[in-house]
């Protein structure tokens, strides 16, 4: 009798297969257990070396504050160079100091007979952006040179400038010794005497003198004359150096535009008239005011200022003008060349 087999009984191959796992399916999962956090952990145990770590695991102040520190320093927009401030922005000249420079042109943006100023103004008037003439404007009022009107928020020009200029008219010996001869020179024709010096492509009077007519041209000390078109500004322009005259000219020429052949002309011939006869004359160039002009120039090369007489045209006709107030006004400057120590060039000076 044959012997049962020991083997149990097994289904279809197929079936075995499908039920059996396959080897890459087979996971086995190993139980993890969870790590407290390292700073809970280390302060549960009581040895010293576990606390000595804790405390290096805790980040330091200073640790904290570098990544703010340099974010804020990233953000942060970058200061000029001291450079900046101190540069002058077309020559390159070290020694210029931008800073003030800029104040100063917020002093200047202030004109006779004008009134008070705001910052919007003062910035159309200097071509400065309106934030840098607010901390200008701030620093000159905290300096007593501008005072400000909160209710109209504009300024006026403060006691410390007006300290400076009348500083420096009491100073100017040309004007203490100029001033007879130019009231002599008004009472004797009835016009208006002035004395100026150059305020870029202006003339700055310093000094007036008028005559006895009731109407006639009204010129006060502060008030500006063009340089170009005026006798006063040409006849300065007559015995500056070559040089001073050259950038004069170049900064005018961009001013005039297409104008600036004619006006040019205009000019050499009025610095020719000072070499020849000692004055120059102006017909017409200013509202219909006619007058002459010479040059002061001061000894040991510390200046030039140019005494100039005028009127409107129904006083002063041209004719008036170039046979009888010309050579008045030529020998009035003479004397107080000779009263300064100097002497009239008969050429212009030379740099």
């Amino acid at each position: 009798m044959p012997r049962p087999s020991s083997k149990p009984r097994s289904s279809s191959p197929a079936k075995a297969l499908a039920k059996a796992p396959a080897k890459d399916q087979v996971k086995t999962k190993t139980p993890t257990k969870k790590k407290p956090p390292a700073r809970v952990a280390q302060a549960a145990k009581p040895s010293v070396g576990a606390n000595a770590k804790a405390v290096q695991a805790v980040p330091t102040l200073k640790e904290v504050a570098a990544p703010r520190a340099a974010s804020r320093h990233a953000t942060r927009r970058p200061r000029a160079r001291a450079e900046d401030d101190m540069e002058g922005p077309e020559t390159g000249d070290r020694q210029f100091v931008t800073a003030l420079a800029r104040g100063l042109d917020v002093l200047a943006a202030f004109r006779r007979g004008e009134g008070r100023l705001g910052n919007q103004e003062l910035a159309e008037r200097t071509g400065l952006p309106k934030p840098t003439i607010s901390r200008i404007t701030h620093t000159l009022t905290q300096l007593g040179y501008l005072n400000y009107n909160q209710r109209l928020s504009q300024y006026e020009l403060g006691g410390a400038t007006l300290s400076l200029g009348y500083a420096a008219l009491s100073n100017l010996d040309v004007r203490r010794i100029a001033r007879p001869f130019m009231q002599e020179l008004a009472n004797a024709t009835n016009l208006t005497v002035a004395l100026a010096l150059r305020d870029k492509l202006m003339m700055l009077n310093i000094e007036t003198c008028e005559g006895q007519a009731l109407v006639g041209l009204r010129l006060s000390p502060g008030s500006r004359m063009p340089i170009a078109t005026t006798a006063m500004g040409r006849a300065y322009l007559a015995v500056v150096s070559e040089a001073e005259r050259t950038t004069i000219l170049n900064d005018l020429r961009g001013q005039f535009g297409d104008e600036w052949p004619s006006m040019r002309r205009s000019i050499e011939r009025s610095i020719k008239d000072i070499e020849e006869q000692g004055f120059c004359v102006s017909i017409g160039g200013q509202k219909d005011i006619n007058g002459a002009a010479a040059a002061i120039p001061i000894p040991d090369g510390r200046g030039f200022y140019a005494l100039s007489i005028g009127g409107p045209a129904y006083l002063a006709s041209p004719d008036y003008v170039a046979t009888e107030v010309g050579p008045m006004v030529a020998e009035a400057a003479r004397k107080v060349i000779a009263l300064l120590g100097g002497d009239m060039p008969a050429r212009p000076a030379r740099k």
